[in-house]
């Protein structure tokens, strides 16, 4: 009899100390005294939009239509703190058969930028996904990008079969702080 309680004793003693209960303090004496204290703003403005969605409605074979937008790293004169990356993602079913072309603005100079057509991926949706390459804005000085999405129904599809199609194209803009690497 007494080793069954010396058992029961010892288990129930294991299971007390052992259980994991555990007291903890935490105390910290850092001093905030340095100069560079603040905490660094993330601005990022893209007609103060994070998407754009362009109807296609009233485009006709032989249409060219400019859509001119402008992504900034500044909004009511607050500057970004820290250097911006940044992707666009034009998104379309592409039942129409347009041409789609996005172009950077440099004054009167158009930098290509892409084409979104079928070369590019499909998603579950049966959407046409066409990703950019990334972007870079520093946070030095105001800075302003300007795009224009040129979109052209060529007039060989002036036919019955394309007067009912819908589509659509969205361009959404991701952006993220750029992380410096060390060097």
């Amino acid at each position: 009899m007494k080793r069954r309680i010396y058992i029961i004793l010892l288990i129930v003693g294991s299971l007390i100390f052992c259980s994991g209960i555990t007291y903890s303090i935490f105390h910290s004496n850092v001093i905030l005294n340095a100069n560079d204290q603040n905490i660094a703003k993330f601005i990022f403005n893209a007609e103060n939009l994070d998407q754009l969605e362009l109807s296609l409605v009233d485009l006709n074979p032989g249409d060219i239509k400019d859509y001119f937008f402008a992504v900034s790293n500044s909004n009511t004169g607050s500057l970004s703190d820290v250097l911006v990356e940044y992707q666009m993602t034009l998104t379309t079913y592409h039942l129409v058969p347009l041409s789609i072309e996005l172009y950077k603005l440099n004054g009167e100079d158009r930098e290509w930028i892409l084409t979104c057509d079928e070369s590019y991926t499909r998603n579950e949706q049966n959407e046409l996904i066409c990703n950019t390459p990334i972007q870079m804005m520093g946070y030095t000085a105001e800075e302003l990008d300007n795009y224009v999405l040129r979109l052209e129904f060529p007039n060989e599809y002036n036919d019955e079969m394309y007067a009912n199609l819908v589509d659509f194209i969205n361009i959404e803009i991701k952006s993220w702080q750029k992380v410096e690497e060390g060097d």
